[in-house]
């Protein structure tokens, strides 16, 4: 598949999500910023996403790349766990246990989208959930200090 083949594929789950979580205004899209040569230097589009996600260099774009980026499928699960990787830290070390459960509660909410729902994209689309409860998480913490 080519990159800008998967770019629409993550614009049509981008929206997807966005309207399945209700979890914010809509909005528009954001423009993923791995450009084809860049999919082309990195081996393909897959590998310059992760590139993309893992070099962000704070949560909140980390899980704007994976928005962005994302591939449609369980190949979203190990993006998803590096943007946690850059969100969870931020909130998690001084959340008190109300806000643990939160999390837990939202994360476990985003798993239901693919026990619900059959097939490899609906487990790329609880993983950006699951990136995205963190980074929201984090955004709250942030706000409360």
């Amino acid at each position: 598949m080519q990159a800008g083949e998967m770019r629409k594929i993550g614009a049509f789950a981008s929206c997807f999500i966005a309207l399945a979580a209700c979890a914010a205004p809509a909005t528009a899209a954001e423009k993923c910023p791995v450009s084809d040569a860049a999919a082309e230097k990195a081996g393909g589009y897959a590998n310059a996403v992760n590139a993309a996600v893992k070099d962000a260099r704070n949560c909140e774009q980390a899980y704007r790349a994976l928005a962005a980026c994302q591939l449609g499928s369980s190949a979203d699960n190990p993006l998803s766990d590096i943007v946690r990787s850059k969100c969870e830290p931020l909130f998690m070390g001084r959340a008190n246990p109300a806000t643990k459960q939160s999390y837990k509660k939202a994360l476990q909410r985003c798993d239901k989208i693919a026990e619900r729902n059959e097939g490899s994209m609906y487990q790329g689309f609880a993983a950006v959930c699951q990136a995205g409860a963190a980074r929201d998480f984090a955004r709250k913490d942030a706000r409360q200090r």
